[in-house]
């Protein structure tokens, strides 16, 4: 009934807008929802706050460029970790990127909820039933065949970016600088140091999402040069108007307003500003289009890291399996998208925020490394692009930036699992689960191998050779 398509090559249909929009349609989906939830912590200082958990993503997505370019295949991470530090530290990073993936699918399921209320307020009464419906819907259309498309994806990022400079313009019309000025109080005072350090946690969900473009990479046409490219691009937008809005909100908006839609802050903006009754409809009707494609990237996400660690022998060969007739990841897409039902159903967006920051932070912590140790282990390998301001070190180049990068992605993981106590245990149990099925896998492997190649011998004198 089912079938292996592992010798189908995917076809090389992403130009630079192609590859740009996966990762703008990823990550710029961020801000629909992100700066609600950053706002209830950092008040005032939430640019501040941004511009932090910026540093490090632009560091980190420096790296990503390189790698990108240089191993264009999919799998993210888990092939830079694998490739780098051996299988189990592809596998971490593979285990990560399926958790962010999940969560990506839930909150954004959620946020589409929030921006679809706005047309049908009824919705607020079953809120968590009708986010588990949007990835029931998602489920059913993947399970069908239907596939992502570049032209769809680009077609949004262009109309997105359209929409946000628009509300930046007419809010810099309204702009109060006395406004703005009069959130800014001593951190010690407000937010509070606490608070302040919790709301950096939450504004990394503002810059998750990179890792889509080297999803992408086989199918990225001429990916030496396109991917850095769509890298580069994508991190300066994001950053620029992560920070702007942040900024021009409030200045127009106090941060309670924003914190109130934590579901759909950007409406809460729209609201504040002239010819709200025009804009709000637009942003109400981009909000929920743009998560829904976000959500929808995570089903996709999650299907091709799972089907990659599987081909690396990381994952049951089941993963690999396609549909006989629908010719689509079943077991993953059944599985994991079931898991973000339950997730979208039960938890809310803060719960769901800091564990989604935990899972790409892991992620992000193995590609950085990586990098480096590749940089030290493959001097000759070809990097069309190259992350600058290298510094030598054992008779080799190693690039400051992914040291950096290193370094804030730990703090950030300390700070993750230092002041989300529910997002801890859920991650702690994720990645002890995960460590467990990685040991017994690759012992059960080693046993069918040892009885499908030579089944009159013992599996442990396969072992020894």
């Amino acid at each position: 009934m089912y079938r292996n398509k592992t010798s189908v090559a995917l076809k090389k249909e992403l130009g630079l807008l192609g590859s740009f929009s996966m990762g703008f349609a990823d990550v710029g989906a961020d801000i629909f929802l992100a700066l609600g939830l950053i706002a209830a912590y950092a008040g005032g200082a939430m640019p501040l706050a941004i511009l932090i958990a910026a540093g490090v993503y632009v560091l980190t997505g420096l790296s990503y460029a390189e790698l990108a370019s240089s191993i264009p295949v999919a799998g993210g991470a888990s092939v830079y970790g694998e490739r780098a530090f051996g299988s189990f530290a592809g596998f971490i990073g593979g285990w990560g990127l399926i958790l962010d993936y999940t969560l990506d699918i839930a909150l954004f399921a959620v946020a589409s909820a929030g921006y679809l209320s706005f047309f049908f307020p009824v919705i607020r009464e079953s809120f968590a039933l009708v986010s588990a419906l949007i990835i029931l819907v998602l489920l059913l259309i993947n399970l069908f065949g239907i596939r992502e498309s570049s032209f769809v994806n680009s077609i949004l990022t262009v109309g997105t970016i359209v929409l946000i400079i628009v509300l930046l313009g007419v809010g810099l019309g309204v702009f109060n600088l006395q406004t703005f000025l009069s959130g800014l109080k001593p951190i010690e005072e407000s937010p509070g140091i606490h608070d302040f350090l919790y709301s950096i946690t939450l504004a990394m969900v503002a810059f998750i999402g990179i890792e889509s473009i080297s999803q992408g990479a086989e199918e990225t046409r001429n990916p030496e040069k396109t991917l850095p490219r769509a890298h580069v691009l994508a991190v300066t937008m994001v950053v620029l108007f992560a920070v702007t809005v942040s900024v021009v909100a409030l200045g127009i908006i106090p941060p309670g307003a924003l914190a109130a839609r934590a579901d759909s802050p950007l409406i809460a903006f729209a609201q504040a500003l002239p010819f709200a009754n025009i804009l709000v409809i637009i942003v109400a009707a981009t909000g929920f289009a743009i998560c829904f494609v976000s959500a929808n990237t995570g089903i996709i996400g999650v299907s091709r890291v799972t089907y990659s660690m599987s081909q690396h022998d990381l994952l049951s060969r089941r993963f690999k399996w396609v549909h006989k007739t629908f010719r689509t990841p079943w077991i993953t897409l059944i599985l994991f998208s079931s898991i973000a039902m339950v997730l979208a159903a039960v938890g809310d967006m803060f719960f769901l925020g800091e564990l989604y920051a935990f899972g790409a932070l892991t992620a992000y912590l193995v590609s950085n490394l990586s990098l480096i140790k590749l940089r030290l282990a493959e001097p000759n390998l070809v990097r069309p692009f190259r992350v600058p301001l290298d510094f030598g070190w054992k008779g080799r180049k190693v690039p400051l930036p992914a040291v950096m990068a290193v370094v804030g992605c730990a703090l950030m993981l300390f700070l993750v699992a230092w002041l989300h106590e529910a997002g801890r245990n859920f991650a702690f149990l994720w990645f002890i689960v995960g460590g467990a099925y990685y040991v017994l896998y690759q012992r059960y492997r080693k046993t069918d191998l040892a009885k499908r190649f030579n089944p009159d011998r013992k599996p442990h004198h396969y072992a020894s050779h």
